[in-house]
């Protein structure tokens, strides 16, 4: 039996674990500062290290921007695929104007439109990228985020062998994840000057950065979600900006 809370379990032995079974591994790579320490780290220990980025609406010139940039600093292509957030917003008439509900919902009676898991979009990444069905997903989860991260981590460890998923950051620490990518010269994306955090949404926490930094994508957010603009009625009538 592993004792999860032992000193010797760390994230140091966990990669050297994984990667003693395959030299890939998928990076879930969501340009935030924990996926990007997830990636320093996976350099350690694996040759091939496949990032993957999903997107919640499609075709942001700032995201393209920015993994433009990560693609040229790693020197490797990322791989980029609709988030099950997306199929959300379709599927469950997010923000979509009534016009296009008679469509959505004859998309979803005839099987065209469902929201996909995780497990089957990266079995799908995998298929193309030619690697092992059994390879491994990283993900840049950290104990000390949260206190339920932390419980979790606690009882059953940061592996989960069934889903082919572990946390190579786990047991690190923000001021570890900082010097870290101070070190490596790598800079994050421009979310963080305006979020303080990666774009993760069309509710008017990320809406009002996109429209008064990014024009041209804040129109193809309203595109995809075209009453997305409701929730700035919502904070204008109810809330204090």
């Amino acid at each position: 039996m592993i004792d999860f809370t032992s000193p010797d379990y760390t994230s140091e032995k966990l990669c050297e674990s994984i990667a003693s079974k395959s030299d890939a591994v998928i990076n879930s790579f969501s340009m935030g500062k924990d996926s990007i320490a997830s990636y320093i780290q996976l350099k350690r220990y694996f040759k091939n290290v496949h990032n993957v980025f999903y997107y919640i609406v499609p075709n942001l010139k700032f995201q393209r921007e920015a993994l433009d940039y990560y693609e040229q600093k790693f020197g490797e292509k990322i791989t980029v695929i609709p988030s099950p957030h997306f199929y959300h917003y379709l599927y469950n008439l997010v923000y979509q104007c009534p016009g296009r509900i008679t469509y959505i919902d004859n998309r979803i009676l005839d099987g065209k439109l469902a929201i996909p898991e995780y497990d089957g979009l990266f079995e799908l990444v995998k298929e193309d990228l030619g690697i092992p069905l059994d390879t491994y997903v990283a993900t840049g989860v950290r104990r000390d985020d949260s206190l339920t991260r932390r419980l979790s981590i606690k009882k059953t460890g940061a592996e989960n062998a069934r889903r082919k998923q572990f946390f190579p950051v786990f047991d690190w620490p923000i001021a570890r994840v900082r010097q870290e990518i101070k070190d490596s010269g790598i800079k994050l994306p421009v979310d963080y000057k305006i979020w303080g955090r990666t774009f993760d949404g069309v509710q008017y926490q990320f809406l009002k950065g996109v429209k008064e930094n990014f024009p041209d994508d804040y129109e193809t957010i309203k595109f995809w979600c075209p009453l997305c603009e409701m929730d700035f009625l919502r904070i204008r009538d109810y809330c204090n900006d």
